[in-house]
């Protein structure tokens, strides 16, 4: 989420000659390039694991290949997918403590757990399934449905195994998480919830909308923010000057400042959960800042890892 070079020459000659063209202080600086390059690589393309955890009355076993239905027998089932890099263990540590034991904390209404990896979340799994999702039912829980996924963002390139790569600008990754929770005698089940994850590779730790936002700025982004959305309403829902204005008059919808964000070409994207500023329908907007109207209101070092907007052939 290998290419081999061929020589004409005999590989070590080649290693030995560029040896002698080198100078040490040239040499030592191309071999820091290259081991933060392949760390870069290496970050980029983890391999996807999954846990799924199933429940059913009495233990019921379900036989091999049998399908597993959501409101079969009050059966419950959960499932989760997340990156697994075998030479970052810290990664590994950090994904499970900061973003997914943190969002079974949410579901479950305990205390975010501060250590664990692989085994803890695996309980988390078994205690949402048994508990039917909520406390209180654990006699006839209702049957649910729980998918979680930690990927690379859905427009990144995919892996041959076709998922998405997180992306690295400089010293932040990229992720998305999404997660949907079913359950059995819901009225109107809820869409996907998800959000953009930044880790600073260098800090090794999670970046939140306090690392992004300069002190006193939350205003002056919610008005950029606003005028985005504006654009999205005209561009994407080719909605009218007077069917904009009296969607941004609906209480229902009121604009809030939003803190989902990651970094993109240009600038930075900010998604909404479905609802939060339109009917259903909008699903989860996407709405793009420009990186030039960003300047004092994001953090000057990710302003900087912010790339530019490659001009098309003809603009």
């Amino acid at each position: 989420m290998s290419t081999k070079r061929l020589f004409r020459l005999n590989p070590v000659a080649v290693m030995a000659l560029a040896c002698l063209m080198l100078s040490p202080e040239t040499l030592y600086a191309t071999t820091r390039a290259e081991k933060k390059t392949l760390i870069a690589e290496e970050l980029t393309q983890p391999t996807f694991r999954t846990l799924t955890v199933d429940s059913c009355p009495g233990d019921r076993v379900r036989k091999k290949g049998e399908e597993w239905k959501a409101n079969t027998n009050g059966c419950s089932r959960a499932r989760l997918m997340y990156p697994f890099y075998k030479k970052t263990s810290w990664m590994n540590q950090l994904i499970a403590q900061s973003i997914i034991l943190p969002m079974f904390a949410e579901r479950l209404d305990e205390t975010p757990a501060r250590s664990g990896g692989d085994a803890l979340y695996k309980d988390k799994l078994i205690s949402l399934v048994r508990k039917g999702g909520s406390y209180g039912s654990i006699e006839k829980p209702p049957s649910i449905d729980f998918v979680a996924k930690l990927a690379g963002y859905e427009k990144s390139p995919v892996s041959p195994a076709g998922l998405p790569h997180p992306e690295i600008f400089g010293p932040y990754l990229q992720f998305t998480f999404t997660h949907e929770l079913n359950q059995q005698y819901d009225a109107h089940p809820p869409g996907p919830q998800g959000g953009f994850i930044v880790i600073d590779i260098q800090a090794r730790r999670v970046l939140t909308f306090d690392d992004l936002i300069l002190p006193g700025k939350e205003k002056a982004l919610e008005d950029l923010q606003r005028m985005a959305f504006h654009a999205w309403l005209r561009s994407e829902r080719r909605l009218p000057g007077d069917a904009i204005r009296m969607h941004f008059t609906n209480p229902a919808y009121a604009f809030r400042l939003n803190r989902n964000w990651r970094i993109t070409e240009g600038g930075l994207m900010f998604r909404f959960a479905i609802h939060e500023i339109g009917p259903r329908p909008f699903g989860s907007p996407e709405i793009f800042v420009e990186k030039e109207r960003l300047h004092n209101i994001i953090h000057p070092d990710i302003l900087e890892q912010i790339p530019d907007r490659e001009l098309a052939a003809g603009n």
